[in-house]
């Protein structure tokens, strides 16, 4: 195996266990779909690497990888779409939450 492919195969495990890490470690379920989307990238990325050098994997292997590849791309676009949804709609809660505080604060001396 030339040590190339070695070191790229090393940099998609770290990768791979430093995003099981966040999923692990996060309180919100947006940000553990997005961190287990992109661990599945780097495992899609090296069965595709081993395919091309023709190490342990045979081409259908590395052709249901890449469609998989894909179907991963599609789950992080959708994580990202619901955290970007999620913001929005805490900026707007924090937005109401201030009209409605002076409000509050008036209706006892009334």
């Amino acid at each position: 195996m030339p040590i190339s492919v070695a070191s790229t195969l090393f940099a998609y495990c770290m990768t791979i266990g430093c995003a099981c890490i966040v999923a692990k470690r996060s309180s919100n379920w947006r940000i553990r779909l997005l961190a287990v989307t992109i661990a599945m990238l780097p495992v899609c990325q090296g069965v595709i690497l081993l395919g091309d050098h023709k190490i342990w994997v045979n081409a259908e292997i590395r052709d249901t990888a890449e469609s998989m590849e894909l179907l991963a791309s599609a789950l992080c676009l959708t994580a990202v779409h619901l955290l970007q949804r999620e913001n929005v709609n805490r900026k707007d809660t924090d937005a109401r939450l201030r009209v409605a505080e002076p409000m509050q604060w008036r209706a006892p001396n009334l």
